[in-house]
């Protein structure tokens, strides 16, 4: 700003140099020797008069061009450095970013590890639990198994009684624990119409009462689904046996039974 405004300035004085030395001259000589000049002399004139403030001004535009050259080259030194400090800053910023994606990419990682481990955990688990409630139920049907075979041994019993009909009278054998089951599920009707028919023993009434009963509370404990669901169970032997017995009357509790016939019980 300052090189123009000397150049503004010294442009000035050029312009002013011309007509102050063409006054001088006309005060100097007069204007018939200015007129008398030849053509040589006018032209040599004239370029005495020029040249001098030309130069001046051809100089000092050098100058200011020269000055703006220089200012726009150390600007453009600048923003250069600004361009790159600013290149640089962006790519420790980029490399910043991809560092923390991938430190966010391992973190990711660690924790679907972490989730599959808990998962296969959780399933490890569950099928321990699993196999310990099987075990526990299973360990609780062997105990309740004896329980309905010892009434089914009453039960039997109680339809064959002790000894064989005639002089002899042998002891009748049981039939195998696991035939046990069947053989008395042959001896019911099938339908409830045959078995209000039935001539049955209050004693058999009873004792099918708790051999139901004991079935039942077992199969309280029994969930709905599962490998060893309730539906499993009903469908064994013991369970068709037990909807078998469904079919019988209640007990009558108020009933007598003589002692001497109590010791099939």
């Amino acid at each position: 700003m300052m090189a123009r405004i000397a150049a503004w300035g010294v442009a000035l004085l050029a312009g002013l140099f011309l007509p102050a030395a063409l006054i001088l001259l006309i005060q100097f000589q007069g204007v018939e020797a200015l007129l008398t000049l030849s053509a040589p002399d006018m032209a040599m004139l004239l370029a005495g008069l020029f040249l001098p403030p030309c130069l001046l001004l051809l100089i000092i535009a050098w100058l200011t061009q020269h000055t703006e050259l220089v200012a726009l080259g150390k600007a453009l030194l600048r923003q250069t450095a600004i361009l790159e400090d600013k290149r640089l800053a962006a790519e420790a910023l980029a490399e910043e970013c991809r560092a923390q994606t991938a430190l966010l990419q391992e973190q990711v990682r660690l924790a679907i590890s972490g989730l599959a481990v808990g998962q296969r955990q959780v399933e490890a688990i569950q099928a321990l639990s699993t196999e310990t409630r099987l075990q526990r139920l299973t360990s609780e049907w062997n105990l309740v198994a004896a329980e309905l075979s010892a009434t089914l041994v009453a039960m039997w019993r109680l339809a064959h009684g002790w000894k064989s009909p005639g002089p002899e009278a042998q002891d009748l054998p049981l039939p195998p624990a696991e035939e046990l089951p069947l053989r008395i599920l042959r001896l019911l009707p099938a339908t409830p119409r045959e078995m209000a028919q039935f001539e049955v023993d209050e004693r058999f009434v009873r004792q099918a009462a708790r051999y139901r009963a004991t079935f039942q509370a077992f199969l309280d404990h029994v969930p709905e689904t599962g490998p060893l669901s309730r539906a499993v169970f009903r469908d064994m032997i013991y369970g068709r046996l037990d909807a078998r017995l469904a079919l019988l009357p209640r007990p009558n509790h108020a009933r007598v039974i003589d002692p001497a016939t109590l010791a099939a019980e």
